[in-house]
């Protein structure tokens, strides 16, 4: 049975954690601007909030890295817009679901806001995100075409975001810890990474370095930009679903999670992995602390060039290496640097003028590439920018279209709230085998019985649908 209709793509979840103390949910003024008031200032058939005489239109974002530039961006828009707008930028990290979930609940969701998988995921299905098609003239849809992408960002002729860069998940690894320990090339096989962490570890940890880390304090976090994405090469599947037979099969995970348990180990790891957040680990690594983790390919540039300095010559990037080198199909790659917009706005019309005048203007977006937060997917933009040194020279920060794809998203992620699974989610499963030394074959069985359960569960109930592709090739996925 075909596809009966399709959600978006299977995000990464790409929480930055950060030291620094998160807002609060209730954005405030920017420093410097006058107080906020209530004005009947008509958009449309809705009133427009202003701020005296200046429209507010609030923005979040869930991303650390590229804060400093999107901030300075966001300045001076405020001071050289005619238009009488102020934009509140508001930076959420660790909590930036939470905060929108009390948001929703409370009617406080700002104008528009970074996408991220499970707040699109959780709050499709309610209506509260708005198709942006209404605003777009021709000039604009024109200019996206390739990016607007039915399944992914546009459904029943609708669109709900634009992604302007790409992402996907990487080894990223120390050059000169390699020299030293005589590892001449990153690992090609995850048993070559279990081994290398062993031989950094025991050479240097008197010294405070070890061979490998990931933010493990989060296991969905964590695994969403390392073990999953290696096992859609290794498997063909995506988070355990078999979109050919449209069953979930966790089974296959025995191998890897036995080798990740040994990774994660004394022999291996970093101290402290299992409460470990990213912004930590990556300060460990920028301090030569740390000889390997995974992240995301789009971040790390900016986070090593801006947020915490370190020598490009120091670093380098490689796939993610799977079980025996063994690939039958090809990992996903996201859209990213997407905002999407709340459809109960006051402000909505206006808002996409921001978005529009601001964060999808040319200039803006060669400076992002450039700057190395993101890697751009604009035919353009790719065309005009000169890139930093780090994407002209490790070649696996750049998409690859032969190891990279965009791939359908699993009935889990794809309904949002609409299948409930009983007992531990599949992070929270896992993590009990690396590091609780729950038996990988029963805990994979069963975990695998509760997910096909609450899947068909979901679709008897008609809060999920079908989702079988009797011709999916892992090696060439196309949307249907």
């Amino acid at each position: 049975m075909k596809l009966k209709r399709f959600g978006a793509l299977a995000m990464t979840s790409i929480v930055a954690a950060s030291a620094m103390t998160a807002c609060s949910a209730s954005s405030q003024p920017a420093e410097g601007t006058a107080v906020q008031t209530e004005a009947k200032a008509e958009s449309g058939d809705k009133k427009e909030e202003v701020q005296g005489e200046k429209t507010v239109i609030n923005v979040w974002s869930k991303d650390r890295h590229d804060a400093d530039y999107v901030q300075a961006k966001v300045d001076e828009y405020n001071k050289t817009n005619t238009d009488n707008i102020e934009v509140v930028y508001t930076l959420y990290t660790d909590n930036y679901k939470q905060a929108v979930d009390m948001a929703v609940q409370n009617g406080e969701l700002p104008d528009f806001l970074v996408n991220q998988p499970m707040v699109w995921s959780t709050y499709y299905p309610t209506g509260q995100w708005a198709d942006i098609s209404p605003f777009m003239d021709d000039e604009m849809k024109e200019y996206f075409a390739d990016e607007i992408i039915p399944g992914y960002n546009e459904f029943d002729g609708k669109i709900y975001f634009i992604p302007t860069t790409g992402t996907t998940c990487r080894l990223f690894y120390n050059k000169e810890i390699f020299e030293r320990v005589g590892i001449e090339e990153p690992p090609a096989t995850l048993e070559e990474l279990v081994e290398d962490a062993k031989l950094i570890t025991s050479q240097l940890k008197g010294e405070g370095i070890y061979g490998f880390a990931e933010n493990m304090k989060s296991a969905s976090s964590a695994l969403q930009r390392s073990m999953c994405i290696g096992l859609q090469a290794e498997t063909g599947m995506s988070y355990g679903y078999d979109f050919k037979n449209g069953r979930y099969d966790f089974t296959n995970w025995a191998d890897t999670l036995r080798l990740w348990t040994e990774l994660l180990s004394e022999e291996c790891a970093f101290p402290g992995c299992e409460s470990l957040d990213i912004d930590p680990l990556r300060t460990q690594f920028a301090a030569g602390k740390i000889g390997m983790y995974m992240s995301y390919s789009h971040a790390e540039p900016g986070v090593y060039a801006n947020q915490f300095p370190m020598d490009s010559s120091k670093w380098d990037v490689a796939p993610i290496p799977t079980v025996g080198g063994k690939v039958t199909g090809k990992q996903y790659y996201d859209g990213s640097c997407e905002y999407i917009f709340n459809a109960d706005s006051p402000n909505l019309e206006t808002a996409f003028k921001v978005y529009k005048d601001l964060f999808a203007t040319e200039d803006y977006l060669i400076g992002y590439y450039e700057g190395g937060y993101g890697v751009s997917i604009i035919p353009s933009i790719l065309e005009k920018a000169s890139p930093s040194e780090d994407f002209k020279n490790k070649k696996w920060l750049q998409i690859n279209r032969d190891t990279d794809a965009m791939l359908p998203k699993a009935p889990h992620s794809a309904f949002g709230g609409g299948m409930i699974v009983e007992g531990e989610d599949l992070y929270k499963t896992v993590e009990s085998i690396y590091y609780g030394g729950a038996d990988v074959e029963s805990t994979l069985q069963d975990l695998t019985d509760r997910y096909n359960k609450a899947y068909e569960e979901a679709i008897a109930n008609g809060t999920g649908y079908e989702i079988k592709m009797d011709n999916y090739d892992p090696m060439n996925p196309i949307l249907q």
